[in-house]
């Protein structure tokens, strides 16, 4: 699909010009006169003709700088944030002169490629495309296209701007999930079970076959063993439709850009966000149903648990545009809007970032209070910048301080984390470039282990 959209402008003779440095270069003669006239009154007579002249020079080459231009932009709307995607303008010369066209685009993000320049016949266009780059989520705008030709003395410049708005939604790159590494990897290295129904769990009937050899005892069905005259067992597959629910906080903490080699300059929301998105993905080619519940100091978004691949393109639609506040986050708020629409034992994924005890403490609550109904799972971010800083080597005497206080900043994470765990919770304690994988992971492993 492409998003275009066009419009025509003229240029009247009454709308005023740009001077070029070519007029620059004329002007220096007249200017030299009237320094000569300081010591030598006669050059005035001279001076005054030729002001005179080049006056009458521009007025003409500027009433001859006439011109009709018509511009369309082709865009797909629908793009990935950090990737590079192609725009098209077209600038048609309207008019009835040859134009030297300077074109280029008001485009979010970095475009590489403009502006561009080129001679156009009348009646024939400059078709030109280029390259840009958004590095945010959400939608952005392009604004006008700038058009400028010269006068055919080329002494002015027209410049006029042909109004293109256009909407653009940038969403999160999900090219690891739709090329199925994602889950290639995590099935392969890290989980010993995959992302499908696995024969051999003991949740879920799934069918009937005759007996192997090794095959337990217990799961032999003797009423079809006895219709058939031969052992037939029951196979089960891991239990699908169960509730995976993420609760991703959207307060000031997770508006942190975190920088260094795992962090990509994008925020911990992001992080947590795409790792969310990325591992409800997969839960839901599993069979089960997955919700979304984001907050700060109010609720942000709720997407109550569905199934089907409906509901995971609903996941991406309605969160791609969300962006963290400078609010503080409401734990507590979040927990009694959750409990007060989930009554089914789910699996519940907090997701935050914290760097203060009385935060720690009030998401170590909410953690402690979910157990009560739900499984929880807390996962940590952590910033990559406090680790390059403790494991760096010594330098000046700053540098030791900023390392002591990294390494202050991680013995007490460590310390909280620890408590966490000692109540019972599932905790996760991941770099950004590493959340996905452990994410997926964990949602594995519980999913293996029966832990729902």
């Amino acid at each position: 699909m492409k998003l275009t959209a066009a419009r025509t402008l003229s240029a009247p003779r009454r709308w005023l010009g740009i001077p070029t440095g070519r007029q620059a270069v004329l002007w220096t003669l007249p200017l030299l006169l009237s320094m000569v006239y300081v010591v030598q009154p006669a050059v005035l007579a001279p001076m005054v003709a030729i002001d005179v002249l080049i006056a009458l020079v521009l007025a003409v080459d500027l009433a001859l700088a006439t011109g009709a231009v018509e511009a369309h932009r082709e865009v797909a709307p629908v793009q990935s944030v950090g990737r590079a995607f192609p725009v098209r303008v077209v600038v048609r010369n309207a008019g009835s002169r040859i134009l030297e066209l300077d074109v280029t685009d008001q485009a979010p993000g970095s475009a590489e490629g403009m502006p561009v320049s080129g001679r156009v016949q009348p009646g024939r266009a400059l078709d030109t495309s280029y390259d840009v780059t958004v590095d945010d989520r959400g939608r952005h705008a392009f604004g006008e296209v700038t058009v400028r030709w010269s006068s055919p003395l080329g002494l002015w410049q027209r410049q006029r701007a042909v109004d293109l708005p256009a909407e653009l939604r940038v969403y999160p790159d999900f090219e690891p999930l739709r090329s199925g590494s994602l889950v290639a990897r995590a099935s392969d290295e890290r989980v010993p079970v995959r992302v499908r129904r696995r024969p051999g769990g003991e949740n879920e009937f799934q069918r009937l076959r005759p007996y192997v050899a090794g095959d337990p005892y217990r799961h032999i069905d003797w009423k079809a063993t006895a219709r058939r005259r031969e052992f037939v067992t029951r196979e089960f597959g891991q239990e699908s439709n169960q509730n995976l629910i993420f609760m991703v906080d959207a307060g000031r903490m997770m508006s942190a850009r975190l920088e260094g080699a795992a962090g990509s300059g994008l925020t911990a929301f992001d992080h947590a966000l795409n790792a969310a998105v990325m591992m409800g993905q997969v839960a839901l080619r599993h069979g089960d149903r997955v919700g979304l519940l984001t907050f700060d100091r109010k609720v942000r978004a709720w997407l109550p648990p569905k199934a089907g691949a409906r509901h995971g393109a609903s996941l991406i639609r309605q969160t791609y545009d969300l962006q963290p506040s400078l609010e503080e986050p409401d734990y507590a708020m979040a927990f009694r809007y959750l409990t007060g629409r989930v009554r089914r034992r789910s699996l519940v994924v907090l997701l935050t970032t914290v760097v203060d005890e009385v935060n720690a403490d009030l998401a170590a609550r909410v953690g402690h209070a979910l157990a009560h109904r739900h499984l929880p799972l807390v996962v940590w971010l952590r910033d990559p910048e406090v680790d390059e800083l403790v494991t760096a080597p010594p330098g000046s005497p700053r540098s030791a301080y900023h390392r002591g206080a990294a390494a202050e900043l991680t013995a007490w994470r460590e310390r909280s984390l620890l408590a966490l765990r000692r109540r019972g919770a599932l905790v996760v304690d991941a770099r950004p470039d590493e959340l996905s994988m452990d994410l997926l992971s964990r949602y594995l492993e519980i999913k293996a282990r029966r832990l729902l």
